[in-house]
Formats: C-alpha cells, structure tokens, sequence
C-alpha cells in the first residue's frame, strides 16, 4: 500500500467519523478508528513511509476522539487498537456494580406502594414481578465467595478467583498467582495524589489544611522496618511550598525527594547517602526556581552527571544536582532570593518557605517546540530517553511519544491506541523491551518498545472508569500486570503470557490511584483514597455479615456510635460500595485514605488489614 492511498483512506475515515451524529457508547467511533489502525499495522517498521503512516493516523485518531469526547458526548472512549492477534483483555462485569441491593430494595418498595395505590388486588401479578426482578437481580450478580475457585489453601480471603493459575516451574510466580500473601495497610491521614518510587524509598505528594490548599508530604523507606502493624515506618511533613505539589521524583543514588509546584522544586535527603543512615525526618536540601515550567520531574544520568529534568512547553529545563547550593547543615539557610508568595490565599502560610531558589542552568529544547509533557517516565531500554504524554485537554493529542533528550529532543517512536490521557506508565527491569501505560480511557495497554501500537489491551475495571494503577512484572521471567480502577475498588492481577485475569484483592471498598512494585521483596504497595470520607450523612449502613462470617461477641464501650446495647463492634459499609459484604473471604472496609502493602511469599502467615473504625450516622437527624 503507498502512502497516497493511506491518506485516501485516512480522508475517507474523517469523513465517516464526521458524518455521526449520535453514538451514545462510543462503539461506532471505535469501529472508525480500528479501521486507522489496521493501516499502521500493514507497514514495516522498517518500510521508509512507516512514520509518515503513523503520523497521519495519529491525526484521525485525536480527530476521532476529539469529536467523540466534545460534540457526541462519549464518556469513556471505548477501547479500538486491539485485534484477534493482539487482543483485549476483559475480566468481570456484573450488574451489581451499577445496581446495588439498596436500590433492589426501594425498587421493590415503591412497586409494593404503587400496586397498593392502584388497588392492584391479584397477588399473582404482584408475585410475578418482585419475582422477575429478583431474577434480573441475581441474573448477574457475583457468586459468593465460597463458590469461587481457590487454588492454594494460604491463598488469601481477600483475593477471589476467576481462574485457576497454569502450573509453573517458579516458586516465585506460583506465590503470586495464587494470591499467597500477607496484607498490610497504614492509614493515610491526608489525601494521597500519587504514589513515586524508583527503588528503595515511597514517595506518596498529598495535600491538607484548608479546603486541601496545604501540600504535604508521606514517605516510606523500605529498609525502615518495624514489628508491628505496617510493617514499614511511615513519615510526613509539610514541604516548605505555597500550592499543592503534584509533580514528584526521587533519586536514589543521593536520597532526594523532589516535590514541585507551579513556582518552585523542593529536595528532601531522607538518609545520609554514604552511610544509609535513615534521617528521623527528612532535610531540606535544594530549593529551585522553576516558575516558567510546570511539567514533570525525573532525575537522569547524562553525559555531563546527573541532572534534574522538569519539563516546559517546547523544552525541558536542568539542574546539575552536584553544583547546586544547599539549604545548609540544618536545612534553614536560605537560596536565593526571596520569593514572593503571591498565589497565597492566606491559609497555612507559616508553613511556606520562602527561598525563591536556584535558577536552571541549562535547557534541553525540543524538536517540537510546542509539545509540552504532562507525564513522563524513564524509557526501559535507553537512560537518554524518556516517554512522553500530553495534556489531551489542551495539546488535543492522544498519542505519546519515546523522546531523545541527548539527541535534540527528536520523537523516536510515535505511540497509538489510547482514547484518553495517560498518567500511569510502568516498566520492569525483566524486560527492557516492554512498557505498560493507564489511560482515563479505563483500559491499560502493553507496548513492545519499538511499536507504536499495542500488544494487548486490558479493560482495568468496567471501562467507564480511570485505570488508576499499573504494576508491571516479571516473576523469574514470567510477564504479569497489576491494574487498579477509580471506581471498581479492587487490584486485578493479569498473566500477560496466559493473556487472562487471575484474581481481584480487595482494597477495602477505596479506590486506586496508584501503585508500585518492590522486586526485592515481592511486594505490590496500593495508594488508595476513600470515597466516603467526610461524606454526608448516611454513607455507611451497618454491615450485613454472612452467617459464616458472625464474629464472637466482644465487650466494649457501650452507647458509643460505633457500639451495641451489648457493647460490641459494629461493622459498617458503604452504601454505594462496589460489592457486596460476601464477595470476598472475609468483611473488610477501609474507612479511610490507605496505602496497601500485599506481601508474596510461598509460606505467608494470616496476616490482614485493620477494619476501618467509621461511624453509622443518621442520614435525617432532624427529621426534615
């Protein structure tokens, strides 16, 4: 095929996308777009016209999507790059998630008022329909637990199957497919926004104070281990800025933490970087002026030593790490100038630090002098390279890009598939040749390094929902991918080489916003928020035990909110939780922003996540 019948085509396909005038699903744009695709898919990587091809259907897609998103009012693009070859993975959907037995309820509630209304007096009709929706109800609705598959007896409760692991010869593995792990949280006394690590040390930017203005920082080392309840000691602070600090990296050869807002770059050094010794609290190290770039962070090893990167709109602007003045001994002195504090609203200023910081000492300009990178992350297989996401919103562009920052800012390879914005992306150290990315498009994708579309997508969740967290590993070489949704409440994990879903762990009814992997000690670590904090009235209900699950009474403080006459724990749920009390193995609800540690191990001992202490309120205390 020659380049001028794929422009021919490509016209053809814009006209169809413009010729819908309705497409409430989403369906028909993907059906459009998966026909662009097929076109990329007929080139060589190596044929001459191969980046010309991906260029120009780079731009029907972002048409497609555009249109989709702002005139058809799409919601979640539905997902259009996977083929038979290279397929799209799904895992369970039930009705349930959208059609909770609250609602079950009232429906059957406000039938049995409106038959009695109209003085409906054959019972025969009554009994038919509660019992046609009853059988709607069920028709979908998860199995108990115990009547779900269970590979291994330490296999954890809260894991459900849906499908019994392959065999494998590693001992590593097997403890991962089959969910043998010990499961550990720590509560997240401020809304985490993310979760960054490169190694040895968790970085969770969160915000506090004041309608959440106060950045603020959590972090764990994860050679800081104590005996018990988390097994890792957790530290927070506030971080010295005057907005909240979206972007993050750290370094691990120096013990920095990087946290930036609009303004300015704060470092943090959380343990002496000779000796290992892990600091009571981190110091201050760097303030840096970063006014004119509001991108991402990342810390690189280039020609000229290691160097802080944070990306603007047409380049990325540097600091050498080794010739930047410091805040001194005791973190007080200060850089530069001193900054003027005009974003302020007035609220929580005595926590603002005011150096105005070092300026950059030098930019790296892009090919491109307009892109601007929303997110990057470390190319697998070149230090030099890093993978580049836009903001759709404002760049319009759907696609991402491998970037050369030693080589003029030129695009490598030009990505395709995604009909969202990309904030997650994640690589492993077993394959230098693969990444991983999650969309707000709801899916995950795997990418070969060297195509620009990909191997396999993955519905996270139930595909109207962000892909919250991805995880990718390689177990003894064995491929696999954790994935976590804002809405679906639970961690699913993939065998990529099985292409199949093996089980869900639960998250405690919290939505997932991130998540990291420990090769080290074969540990998933989970940030998550709770949806229910600070809700309104009449977020929890007591919660309805299985019979097998009725625990032994146990005194306690009588007539306080969470307790019986008896003075016994009451356990609550959320109202609009995505599942059921009995999906998993045991009753188990967060209440609170959380960060899960899930332990992997072939012999784990019983070890689960504290239940959350929420509190059953009246939804009218007044009557009204």
């Amino acid at each position: 095929m020659s380049i001028e019948r794929v422009n021919s085509s490509c016209r053809i396909l814009s006209q169809k996308l413009y010729g819908l005038r309705e497409d409430p699903d989403g369906s028909k744009i993907a059906a459009i777009l998966s026909e662009a695709c097929r076109l990329v898919r007929t080139f060589d990587t190596a044929d001459p016209v191969h980046s010309e091809v991906v260029e120009r259907v780079a731009r029907v897609i972002n048409a497609g999507v555009r249109y989709g998103y702002l005139d058809l009012e799409v919601d979640y693009m539905p997902s259009f790059a996977h083929t038979r070859e290279f397929p799209l993975l799904r895992g369970p959907d039930t009705l349930y998630r959208f059609f909770p037995l609250d609602a079950f309820k009232l429906v059957v509630g406000c039938l049995k008022i409106i038959f009695t209304h109209f003085g409906v007096q054959n019972n025969s009709i009554v009994v038919f329909w509660l019992w046609f929706l009853k059988y709607i109800f069920n028709l979908q609705r998860p199995s108990p637990w115990q009547n779900t598959p269970r590979p291994h007896p330490s296999s954890h409760a809260l894991s459900r199957f849906t499908h019994i692991p392959a065999p494998s010869s590693s001992p590593t593995f097997r403890a991962i497919s089959e969910a043998r792990c010990e499961i550990s949280s720590d509560d997240a006394y401020c809304e985490p926004l993310r979760i960054v690590s490169n190694g040895s040390c968790l970085v969770l930017p969160s915000m506090t104070g004041e309608r959440q203005r106060t950045p603020f920082l959590a972090y764990y080392v994860l050679a800081d281990e104590k005996d018990e309840g988390f097994p890792i000691a957790g530290r927070h602070m506030f971080v010295g800025l005057s907005e909240v600090a979206f972007a993050a990296t750290t370094d691990e050869e120096r013990k920095l933490m990087f946290l930036a807002d609009s303004h300015r770059i704060k470092s943090f050094e959380w343990a002496d970087p000779v000796t290992g010794q892990i600091y009571h609290e981190a110091r201050p190290t760097h303030t840096l002026a970063s006014a004119k770039e509001e991108g991402p962070l990342a810390v690189l090893q280039l020609q000229s030593g290691a160097t802080l990167l944070r990306a603007g709109e047409g380049y990325a602007a540097l600091w050498k790490l080794d010739r930047l003045p410091t805040h001194g001994p005791d973190g007080t002195e200060r850089i530069g100038k001193l900054f003027k504090n005009e974003s302020s609203w007035g609220w929580d200023d005595d926590d603002v630090e005011y150096s105005a910081g070092s300026k950059c000492t030098g930019k790296i300009k892009f090919a491109d002098r307009k892109f601007a990178p929303a997110f990057w992350h470390p190319h697998p297989g070149h230090a030099e390279m890093m993978l580049c996401t836009t903001d759709p919103a404002k760049s319009g562009d759907y696609s991402f890009v491998s970037l050369d920052l030693e080589h003029g800012g030129k695009t490598a390879v030009r990505y395709l598939g995604n009909g969202g914005g990309i904030a997650r992306i994640s690589t492993s150290e077993g394959d230098n040749n693969v990444f991983a990315t999650g969309a707000t498009d709801g899916h995950a994708r795997l990418y070969d390094t060297r195509l620009p579309l990909p191997a396999l997508s993955i519905r996270a969740g139930t595909g109207r929902e962000d892909c919250g967290g991805i995880a990718l590993i390689h177990p003894d070489g064995h491929p696999a991918l954790f994935t976590g949704s804002t809405k679906d409440q639970v961690v699913r994990l993939w065998d990529l080489r099985a292409r199949k879903m093996l089980y869900e762990l639960s998250t405690g009814n919290n939505s997932v916003n991130g998540m990291t992997w420990d090769d080290s000690t074969n540990s998933l670590y989970v940030c998550t928020t709770c949806d229910y904090v600070g809700g309104d009235r009449g977020t929890y209900r007591r919660a309805r035990l299985p019979q097998s699950m009725l625990p032994e009474p146990v005194p306690g403080p009588r007539g306080m909110p969470n307790y019986d006459d008896a003075g016994s724990f009451v356990k609550c749920w959320p109202r609009q939780a995505a599942h059921e009390e009995g999906y998993w193995g045991e009753v188990f609800d967060a209440g609170q922003h959380r960060i899960f540690r899930y332990a992997f191990k072939e012999s784990p001992d019983t070890v689960s996540p504290a239940y959350g202490e929420t509190e059953i309120r009246d939804p009218n205390p007044y009557g009204w």
